[in-house]
């Protein structure tokens, strides 16, 4: 939407560079300074533009995979409250459900604890073993005291990290 401006901002940056250029003309030092002062600015800008596209959007769920990957059992069975990527997952090598779901499929955040608790439930009956929640759901545990209480009376924390944590499922 602000492509039709850019013509008209580098016509004027055009006429600027010109008018800076005439001005200083005699002096060649003053040009050659100029000039590297300028596509070093460019150089920086960019830079600091394209270097957030090089950060790992998926870093922390890599490390949490990694993480169950070391802890569980090959044939154990993950609930994962990673709002719907599957990179978790293929880091573990272990299969099993996005938290919450329905016929599984990712279905988005719980409307309150009651429905996290009994999409927990379920998925235990469908013999889950571990739940590992990521940086970007820790904040449902304050939301949802009931269903936080719940985790804390049915599993037992295995290991926790800034990235995640971890849970084993007690065996009903």
């Amino acid at each position: 939407y602000q492509l039709p401006l850019v013509p008209i901002a580098a016509a004027f940056a055009g006429a600027a560079c010109a008018f800076i250029g005439s001005k200083i003309a005699s002096s060649r030092i003053a040009v050659v300074t100029l000039s590297i002062l300028l596509a070093s600015s460019f150089a920086l800008l960019s830079y600091l533009s394209v270097r957030p596209l090089y950060e790992s959007s998926a870093a922390q769920l890599r490390d949490a995979g990694l993480e169950l990957n070391k802890i569980t059992a090959p044939g154990a069975l993950i609930v994962a409250a990673d709002m719907g990527d599957p990179t978790i997952f293929y880091y573990a090598q272990r299969k099993g459900w996005h938290f919450l779901e329905k016929d599984g499929i990712y279905a988005g955040t719980p409307s309150d604890s009651q429905e996290a608790i009994l999409d927990l439930e379920q998925l235990r009956r469908l013999g889950a073993t571990h739940f590992v929640f990521t940086f970007n759901t820790f904040w449902w545990l304050a939301y949802y005291p009931e269903f936080e209480q719940h985790l804390a009376q049915n599993a037992t924390l295995i290991a926790a990290t800034p990235e995640s944590r971890i849970y084993k499922l007690t065996v009903r």
